[in-house]
């Protein structure tokens, strides 16, 4: 868990997060993981072509023999899974959540389990590419829970603002 809540009670006590912060922090971390889609396409790419013997031809702008196939998408796929997993095993929060102040736990306000992340990394993408439906299901329910948050049985909250330090 971070530094700002210490104990699953403390974490019970906070007000739970709204859809519209949730859906920002979601655009931060989509551009983060663009960001890693480009270092882990640049490493495919020097891969495939130095010891994989494909003939890439920059001439044509064709790269697809050696980035378009399922082997890269599956690595696409695990470069995505690995950035949420890691952010919300170790410390609740991707850097669009910590941006936005939010954190996610179970409801017992205990970091989320490897099922637990399997569960939300399989349902959130359903609760986006249904028209966000997922999402604004969080509006009609007072814990603001949405179809991922649901199926993983974990909720989100608002964490406080920092006090800033008085200056002499």
């Amino acid at each position: 868990m971070s530094d700002t809540v210490k104990s699953p009670i403390e974490f019970n006590h906070l007000p739970y997060a709204g859809v519209v912060p949730r859906l920002i922090s979601l655009i931060y971390d989509a551009l983060i993981v663009a960001g890693l889609w480009m270092v882990y396409g640049f490493f495919a790419l020097l891969v495939a072509t130095t010891f994989g013997g494909l003939q890439c031809q920059p001439e044509h702008i064709d790269y697809t023999p050696c980035v378009g196939g399922p082997l890269y998408q599956l690595g696409l796929l695990f470069v995505t899974a690995g950035y949420f997993f890691w952010s919300w095993r170790a410390a609740g929060q991707t850097i669009g959540m910590r941006a936005w102040r939010l954190m996610v736990a179970n409801n017992n306000g205990v970091q989320l389990s490897w099922y637990q992340c399997c569960i939300r990394a399989l349902v959130g993408p359903l609760s986006v590419a249904c028209l966000g439906l997922g999402y604004f299901w969080g509006y009609f329910r007072p814990d603001r829970a949405s179809w991922h948050d649901l199926a993983s049985d974990s909720e989100v909250r608002q964490l406080p603002k920092k006090k800033k330090k008085k200056s002499l």
